[in-house]
């Protein structure tokens, strides 16, 4: 079981490697990757992101149920996102990878870019960004082609745009 300090560590030494060069930190994921060191990466970033959410104003509600519901969208999101990829992957091309490695990019590529994404005008930077770091997962983690890794996202985005709009609507 790691410690705290081998989480804030990893954490840190993870995000200096997927900043500077996010194809190596691909390319080496399936030999250091766990699942603890994921929930952990996933934790910290929905933990700052909630709170720079907070700290921006936008919410008008109760501080700590706006703050869990920004932590809970913010990990939920990487959740229902690397199901449906993993889905997709294994319908189109069988199980190149297991869940935990699919799982554990999802949670790396979205986990940066949750660094930023509390700012609502970077929007059209971070979501991109989000997506090749997902499209440099699947080629360089789990050994899909270009072709496949593009076709693993333009099927699984649509699903998950369709569950967020549908979701959108019930509560409207």
């Amino acid at each position: 079981m790691p410690t705290i300090y081998d989480t804030l560590k990893f954490y840190a030494r993870g995000i200096i490697e997927l900043l500077i060069e996010p194809r190596f930190f691909f390319t080496t994921l399936p030999e250091k990757n766990t699942l603890a060191k994921a929930l952990g990466f996933l934790g910290l970033s929905s933990l700052f992101f909630a709170g720079a959410s907070l700290l921006t104003g936008a919410s008008s509600g109760n501080p700590v149920v706006m703050g869990l519901i920004y932590f809970a969208n913010a990990s939920g999101m990487v959740c229902i996102g690397s199901v449906i990829g993993y889905a997709a992957m294994v319908m189109m091309f069988g199980k190149k990878a297991s869940f935990c490695l699919v799982f554990s990019l999802y949670v790396y590529a979205s986990g940066i870019t949750l660094l930023v994404s509390w700012l609502p005008f970077l929007l059209w930077l971070t979501e991109p960004w989000k997506y090749w770091l997902i499209f440099s997962g699947f080629r360089r983690g789990c050994g899909l082609s270009k072709r496949q890794a593009l076709e693993v996202l333009v099927v699984s985005l649509p699903i998950q745009w369709c569950l967020i709009y549908s979701a959108m609507r019930m509560l409207i």
